[in-house]
């Protein structure tokens, strides 16, 4: 997530090592893996190309929200705001990341790692 008004969020998709944009700065991305879509109001939501199933969906709004999609057929759902990071039963708030940018990493069984260094690949696509 990127500051701003609205904030903008960012989701990559890596597979052997090599990402594709999702949802890039807020806006559908496409990509081959996967569809995407936005509502009206500005939901994004992401599927699997092949066999429709639910990946994730993003609400970029001053308090950003994701449903991410789990082997199981579950859900985790993630809260993002100015003060809070909110990703299934872990929660940061009131936090500062001193140095660098961080992200959440949501894995395809569910596991979550928040405040995972951006990788420096990473950060030169999202400056351009």
């Amino acid at each position: 997530m990127e500051p701003g008004d609205p904030s903008r969020l960012t989701v990559i998709y890596k597979k052997d090592g090599s990402p594709t944009f999702e949802v890039l700065k807020n806006e559908p991305s496409e990509n081959p893996p996967t569809d995407v879509s936005k509502t009206p109001p500005g939901i994004v939501t992401v599927s699997d190309k092949k066999s429709g199933r639910f990946l994730h969906k993003i609400r970029p709004a001053s308090e950003t929200s994701a449903a991410f999609g789990k082997l199981d057929s579950g859900e985790i759902s993630a809260r993002i705001t100015d003060r809070l990071i909110q990703v299934g039963g872990i929660t940061f708030e009131n936090n500062k990341f001193m140095g660098a940018m961080a992200g959440v990493v949501v894995d395809a069984k569910g596991g979550v790692r928040v405040g995972a260094a951006i990788p420096s690949k990473v950060l030169e696509w999202l400056r351009s």
